[in-house]
This record gives C-alpha cells, structure tokens and sequence, in this order.
C-alpha cells in the first residue's frame, strides 16, 4: 500500500510539474506577446515620426529647389541690368563728349561774331547802313542789302542752330543721367534680392541638415528596433513551437479560406513593396483585401486565440494559433470579436474590416506564418 501511495505521489509531482511547466511556458508567452505589442507601437511611433521628418525633406528640398531657380533669376537680372547700365555709361560719356564738343563750337562761333563786330568798330563807325549807301548805283544797292541780309541770316541760323544742339545733347544728357540712376535703383534693389535669396537659401541649407541627422537617428533606431522585433519575434516562435500539438490545418492550396469570404480583390500582395505611407521599399509579409468597412471578418481556419488587441502598426489584430508552428493574422480591424484564448473554427466571424494602425483605407491585412515567418498566403488559400 505504501508503496502504491508513493507511486501515485510521484504521478501527482510529475503532473503538477508538466502543468506548472506549461502554465510558465503560456504566462512567459504571453508576456513575450506584450513586450512584442509594446515593441511594435514604438516602431510605428518611430515610423509615423520618420515618415513626417522625410515629409519635412521633402519640402525643404522642393524649397531649395524653388530658390536655386529664384537665385538663378536674380543673377540673369542683376546681369541684365549691369550690361544696361554699362551701356547706359557709356552713351553718358558719348552724350558729355558730344555736349562738350557742341559748346566748343558754339564758343567758337561766338568768337567769329565777336571777332567780326571788334573789327567793324575798330576800323571806324562804318555800320550796316554806311555799307549799303556806299553803293554805287541802285543795282549795287540791292546786291549789297541781300549780302548783309545773308550775313545776317546766317549768323543768327548758324548760332540758334548751335545753340538748339546743345540744348538737346544737355537734355539727353539730363535723360541719360536720370535713367542711370533709375537703373542703380534697380541693381540696387536686386543685389539685395539676391542677398536675401542666398540668406533664404542658407537658412534652409541648415534646417535641411537639422532635419537629415534627424532622419538619420529615427533610421538607426527604427532599424534597432526592427532587430529587437526580430529577436523577440524568435522568441515567441521557440516557445509557441515548444508549447504547439498538433497542426489543425496542412499546408497546401485550399487549406485556409478567405478571411474576407468572396471579397476577394487583393490592393498589395506578400513580398517587396514601395510602402505607401512610409514612401520607402519594404517587405509586405502579408496579402492586403480591400473590403467595405464593417464587414465580417473570418478565421482562416480552426485554432485558438493568441492575441486579440492593437497591434502597432497592425491597428486591432487578431493572432490565430493553428497548431504545428502554423498561425494566421488579421490587421486594421474596426471591432475584435474574439479574445486571448477562445477556441474558433474555420468561418467563424471574429473581427470587422476597418482602417487602424498604418493603413490607407479600409482592408484587411491577412497574414500566414509558420514558425514565425511570414509565407505567400496565396500558397494556402484556394
């Protein structure tokens, strides 16, 4: 008898110990479960935070690019008006030369006018008039009064001829002077243009920086972050492979249904992709169903609830357990039907589509993973 009870005692221990054993095998699970929920919200948090700082680049960038042809325009206008006004100059000094030359010669016209009536005086008081009753008969009269009318008449036309030269090439001049100053105003005004451009310009060149070596400490820590994910995503898939029985479902065309039933039309497939909200080339470890918002959600196949919660950039998720390393799950959910550890069978309605986390619009994101790793779901639906 004794030997019998130490018997049933020892039964009793190792039962108590396997139980105990994987009660802490589904407690460490779980918390590995949380610390992976807690791990992914800071990724999203540090994709979102990436995805504005690349925004930011973008536009400064867009910016610059704005100032660069601004500056180019400024520099073709200060050009333009240095050629101007270097052309404008140099008609000013042609203009002075001209004006120069024209009093010149109306000084020296005086001086003949001049020189002409010191003579008449000088030789006595013989006037105009002394000349024309000097004549000798009535023909020699006439001769001579148109003489001294053309004398007359030149010299009056030859110095208001003079005089209205001058008066022109001052005038010009005058112009000349007022349109040089008229385009110092105006080089004036696109230097300081230019140099505010440029200061623009710098400003931006340093926000520019700031905002890269910004970009450049999220990239480290989202890249940091995305190997502790994968470190705890090994984790999770040891001890979900040591704590699995038996495959609910076998691999193979067919073996799961559709989760959104006969809404079928597929917006980004598994594999490589350019995300649409991060703007960057990424792996898409899952197939993404667009569907109306609210629709039933179905499990894939029969299995039990690993997760029912957020999920990052996931938003709401439900993660099956199919047995045999094998698990599904379903991103973006409006509503979670289901929770951590009810039993569902294939077809059974366990969340409705919707848009949470890092998503675009109404769809569900179904994902296949054996062991951990995400495979083509196509490869298991019919």
């Amino acid at each position: 008898m004794p030997r019998i009870l130490r018997v049933l005692a020892a039964l009793l221990v190792a039962t108590m110990l396997v139980l105990t054993g994987t009660v802490f095998a589904t407690d460490e699970l779980e918390e590995k479960y949380d610390e992976l929920q807690r791990l992914q919200e800071q990724i999203r948090e540090t994709e979102s935070r990436l995805g504005s700082v690349r925004r930011q680049e973008r536009g400064v960038l867009e910016e610059l690019s704005v100032l660069e042809q601004r500056l180019e325009q400024a520099q073709r206008e200060l050009a333009r008006l240095e050629k101007e006004l270097k052309a404008t100059e140099n008609q000013i000094s042609e203009t002075t030369r001209a004006l120069a030359e024209a009093e010149a010669e109306l000084e020296r016209q005086v001086e003949i006018l001049g020189n002409r009536l010191r003579a008449l005086y000088e030789n006595g008081t013989v006037t105009y008039l002394d000349v024309l009753l000097s004549a000798t008969d009535f023909s020699d009269f006439l001769n001579r009064a148109d003489l001294m009318q053309d004398i007359i008449s030149q010299d009056v036309v030859l110095l208001e001829s003079i005089q209205q030269k001058r008066e022109e090439i001052a005038q010009k001049k005058a112009e000349l002077e007022e349109q040089r100053e008229r385009l110092l105003t105006l080089q004036q005004q696109a230097e300081a243009k230019k140099a505010q451009i440029e200061a623009d310009a710098a400003q931006r060149e340093q926000l520019l920086e700031k905002i890269q070596a910004e970009k450049d400490v999220y990239e480290a820590a989202l890249d940091e972050l995305e190997r502790t994910s994968r470190k705890l995503e090994e984790m999770i898939r040891r001890l979900q492979q040591e704590r699995s029985g038996e495959a609910l479902v076998s691999p193979g065309k067919g073996a799961m249904q559709w989760p959104t039933g006969p809404t079928r039309r597929i917006s980004s497939p598994f594999g490589m992709r350019h995300h649409p909200i991060l703007g960057t080339n990424r792996m898409h470890s899952g197939l993404d169903i667009v569907a109306p918002h609210g629709q039933a959600v179905y499990a894939a196949a029969p299995g039990t609830v690993l997760f029912s919660g957020p999920q990052g950039g996931y938003g709401n998720t439900v993660i099956i357990d199919h047995g045999g390393g094998i698990s599904t799950l379903y991103g973006h959910n409006s509503a979670l039907l289901v929770k951590a550890g009810d039993t569902v069978i294939r077809g059974q309605t366990i969340a409705r589509v919707g848009s949470t986390g890092l998503s675009t619009g109404p769809h569900v994101h179904f994902e296949v993973r054996v062991n951990g790793s995400p495979v083509n779901p196509m490869d298991w639906l019919p």
